[in-house]
């Protein structure tokens, strides 16, 4: 037997299938992203924040309801109109009288219109925030024409201090408050105090760490007029946001009253550049230098404290290279590179062909840590031309960039003066010799003259043809002695013959 449906039971059934509508509708495609841009100290307005996002990171299209609430024991709660609107922002403070210090919970909840008749659930979520005693914010340093990192400070420039307030702090003591003082102190020295949250001072010695603190007193008590100097209007810090929040911020008002400063009569402060500690007679300051025992925080006053541990560091200088520049090609060049300055430092080098000006926006993105100022660069080139070497020099506080032009050149080989004047010598030498050997040879002839007696065996006697040749050379001396023949000078010839 079939069951039948009436319209009590069609009806019945609406709620049911609208919830499970909804569940499916809300957990498959939606995201609710939850921020805020605290902490906030007690009293102060902190804002949270929710944006409605798809799955793929595109925003929703529709009209949304958004339903705020918080943890605290007097529950918070704001429901928003319908709005199509995929952010909305949520202000909320806890005052000091009424609620104390810690952490408390946020939770929004997101429903989307849905055909004009019902609401579904677009999504929700929750987040944490933090509610101090103390003032919020960040002390940072700044100086000249260089950004501050690892709270590294250079010896060679004043470094202005300055506590950055979140916003919400500050609007609440610049509605609040009818004084307002920073005192700030350097390894536990007091240095004075100022109205705008910032101080100047010049750390002098290089490779020394100090310890500034800054302690921002906000009395809401009616100022001391015989204390009291000319009202003078405070202007507003550069703030800080939680990196979670998004740019865009709901319209805060923000519009604040002229604030009395009052400064002691018995603080003196002299140059910042070589600052006096002028004592503050019968004062003591809690939470500075840990004397947080010395005197009990008044409940009717907010503090700020703020520390910052500060390294100071001698920028580089004495950048100075040596060696040769000139190269021929296959040649290595080696320059040596040394400066001045506190360590590490971080170099790095770049080459390029012909000439390059500097922009001085050359960074590192891979360097080499030295822990001294002294390397050397080597590098061969093997074609003739103008190259340049970038050498890039960081340390903590500075950055130096150094162009080294290079020429490498083709010389054409001459010989040497000695390869050509030593053979020419020589044969110079060698040719006088002989000139002078023959003319010697020659004028010995002249003067030396060689007689040569003149034997002719050759004529044909025929009474010699029988006689051997002792014979003949015997009868020769004899005819040669014999009377009236020719006579040997000094000699008488014989009668006989002298040989036989």
């Amino acid at each position: 037997m079939s069951k039948v449906w009436t319209t009590p039971h069609i009806y019945s059934l609406i709620p049911g299938l609208l919830i499970c509508l909804s569940q499916a509708y809300a957990s498959n495609k939606h995201v609710v992203v939850l921020s805020s841009d605290g902490p906030v100290v007690l009293g102060g307005t902190i804002t949270m924040r929710a944006d409605l996002y798809m799955r793929d990171g595109s925003r929703p299209s529709g009209v949304f309801i958004y339903s705020w609430q918080d943890s605290s024991p007097r529950q918070h709660k704001y429901k928003t109109e319908a709005t199509t609107n995929t952010t909305s922002f949520w202000e909320i403070s806890y005052p000091a009288h009424e609620y104390n210090a810690g952490t408390y919970r946020i939770d929004v909840t997101v429903k989307e219109r849905f055909l004009l008749i019902s609401l579904l659930d677009f999504g929700n979520n929750s987040t944490e925030i933090e509610v101090t005693d103390f003032l919020n914010g960040n002390m940072t340093l700044h100086q000249p024409n260089r950004t501050v990192v690892n709270d590294c400070v250079s010896s060679k420039s004043d470094t202005k201090i300055q506590i950055d307030l979140r916003k919400g702090d500050y609007d609440y003591i610049a509605h609040k408050a009818t004084s307002i003082s920073t005192f700030w102190f350097v390894d536990c020295k007091f240095f004075g105090q100022s109205p705008n949250f910032t101080f100047t001072y010049n750390f002098t010695e290089p490779d020394k760490t100090h310890v500034v603190e800054a302690l921002i007193v906000a009395s809401y008590e009616p100022p001391v007029t015989t204390t009291t100097l000319a009202p003078t209007t405070v202007a507003p810090p550069t703030t800080t946001l939680n990196p979670n929040t998004s740019t865009i911020m709901p319209n805060i008002s923000t519009t604040k009253p002229p604030i009395t400063v009052i400064t002691p009569a018995t603080v003196v402060t002299e140059s910042n550049t070589n600052p006096t500690v002028a004592p503050l007679a019968n004062h003591s300051f809690p939470f500075v230098c840990l004397n947080s025992s010395i005197i009990s925080p008044d409940p009717n006053k907010t503090y700020g404290y703020f520390t910052k541990e500060i390294k100071v560091k001698a920028p580089i200088s004495n950048l100075t290279v040596d060696g040769t520049s000139w190269l021929q090609p296959w040649e290595m060049v080696s320059r040596n590179v040394s400066c001045k300055g506190s360590g590490p430092f971080h170099k790095c080098l770049f080459f390029h062909r012909g000439t390059y000006n500097i922009t001085g926006n050359e960074t590192c993105g891979e360097s080499d840590q030295l822990e001294s100022c002294k390397f050397a660069i080597v590098r061969y080139f093997l074609e003739p031309g103008l190259y340049t070497i970038v050498v890039v020099l960081e340390n903590d506080v500075s950055k130096q960039i150094q162009p080294l032009l290079i020429t490498v050149y083709s010389a054409t080989k001459k010989p040497q003066l000695s390869v050509i004047i030593v053979p020419v010598s020589c044969s110079l030498a060698a040719v006088i010799l002989i000139v002078f050997g023959v003319a010697y040879y020659i004028q010995s002839r002249v003067r030396f003259t060689v007689e040569v007696a003149d034997f002719d065996f050759g004529q044909n006697n025929p009474e010699m043809e029988y006689k051997t040749f002792r014979e003949r050379l015997r009868d020769s001396f004899n005819n040669t002695l014999r009377p009236g023949g020719d006579r040997i000078s000094g000699y008488e010839p014989l009668n006989k013959p002298l040989l036989k």
